[in-house]
């Protein structure tokens, strides 16, 4: 069958709402929950474990939004992949509010430049400078198998 074929498939009303609970639940506390572990680690050991906290997050999304519908519809699949963007938009602004604040320089222009969206995802820029940068490139297939997981398991 034909994605197009699939977002025209009538969905349950009632399958709506928990599947945006649990999606906005989970974005909000995973993101929160990644970005203060990242910190901690950042600030105290000088190294990362993004790649694996990102499976985990992708992986528990996915697995609470699959048992929030009774019946299947693509639209959850797309809201997955939506929540887990969300969850590491809210990772990256933690990591940064953290550090920030945690290094005593924390005003009103690094507090915007944090919040820009387009900031935390710099990283996928083909045109940036740094893009073939190896730890990089690490960050954009983690995140793209992040973003696979979401989609995949909330099937």
């Amino acid at each position: 069958m034909k994605i197009i074929d699939q977002f025209k498939e009538s969905i349950r009303e009632n399958d709506i709402m928990p599947v945006i609970r649990q999606g906005i639940f989970m974005s909000i506390v995973g993101g929160l929950l990644i970005g203060s572990i990242q910190m901690l680690f950042v600030y105290m050991f000088q190294f990362s474990l993004l790649w694996l906290m990102l499976f985990v997050f992708a992986y528990q999304l996915a697995k609470r939004i699959r048992y929030a519908y009774t019946e299947y519809h693509i639209l959850f699949s797309v809201l997955s992949v939506f929540f887990f963007i969300f969850g590491y938009y809210l990772y990256n602004t933690t990591l940064y509010f953290g550090l920030f604040s945690l290094s005593m320089q924390l005003e009103l222009n690094q507090i915007l430049y944090i919040l820009n969206p387009f900031i935390a995802f710099q990283f996928l820029n083909p045109f940036s400078g740094y893009f073939f940068d190896v730890n990089n490139l690490l960050d954009v297939v983690f995140f793209l198998i992040g973003v696979f997981y979401a989609y995949r398991y909330s099937k």
